[in-house]
């Protein structure tokens, strides 16, 4: 787990800085990414052990992302983050291979034991 990179996909700059500074002081590193196009260049050119995605974006919405990640990149575990969710969109996403669904404002706690089970699974 050490090791283990990151890619942090939402176009808010705020929750990119606090979930990149969790992850520093979990010992992980990460990437951020504004957009899903961003996201999905980022996802062709380097490795990442987990996907931490908004599911609104600029050009799309995580569940876009999250198709794409399953017909690409089976198994990498990906969580999707909203200020937006409801029960609808929780299931879609869970159906649509999220490992986890997590609401805004973030629980830095809850945030960071998500971030560890899913790197586990990861392993």
């Amino acid at each position: 787990m050490a090791d283990a990179r990151v890619l942090i996909v939402d176009d808010e700059p705020d929750l990119v800085e606090l979930v990149a500074l969790t992850l520093s002081r979990m010992g992980l590193k990460s990437a951020p990414a504004g957009s899903v196009r961003e996201a999905q260049e980022l996802l062709q050119t380097d490795h990442f052990d987990l996907v931490l995605c908004d599911m609104r974006l600029p050009d799309g919405d995580g569940l876009d992302l999250l198709e794409w990640l399953q017909a690409r990149k089976p198994g990498l575990p990906c969580a999707v983050i909203t200020a937006h969710g409801n029960v609808e969109t929780a299931v879609r996403a869970l159906k649509l291979g999220a490992f986890d669904f997590v609401s805004k404002p973030l629980d830095v706690s809850r945030l960071r034991r998500m971030i560890t089970s899913a790197l586990k699974l990861s392993e």
